[in-house]
């Protein structure tokens, strides 16, 4: 699972692998060691809310996914769920999740775990 930050978005990208874990347990988790502390990123799909949301706490992103809308976003040629969160201080938040596309510098081996048959003929990163 890529995590991606820029102004006030959070962008998920999910390898094939990365999406048959959310399937089979319902959850992602993955994270990067920094000198003093461990930044957890984890992706769940939950049946208590109601559109996705995001937040972090003790150096860890936890985000949640709607059961529905992960279900549809799974089981479909959807490429990406886009939400915008409105946050408490009239600013919002978009989270995204996305199924990963190849890159052209990526070995054969890591191109077929995205989804390639959903680029077309763009490849990206």
């Amino acid at each position: 699972m890529k995590l991606r930050f820029e102004k006030n978005s959070v962008r998920f990208r999910l390898r094939k692998s990365d999406v048959e874990q959310l399937i089979h347990q319902g959850f992602i988790i993955d994270s990067v060691a920094f000198p003093a502390t461990t930044f957890t990123y984890e992706l769940h799909i939950s049946d208590v809310v109601r559109d996705p949301v995001a937040t972090i706490v003790d150096n860890k992103l936890i985000a949640n996914l709607p059961v529905g809308l992960a279900t549809e976003w799974i089981n479909t040629e959807e490429v990406g769920i886009y939400h915008v969160m409105h946050l408490s201080n009239d600013q919002t938040l978009e989270i995204v999740v996305e199924k990963d596309f190849p890159c052209k510098h990526d070995p054969e081996e890591v191109k077929k775990d995205t989804f390639t048959e959903l680029a077309g003929k763009n490849e990206i990163c």
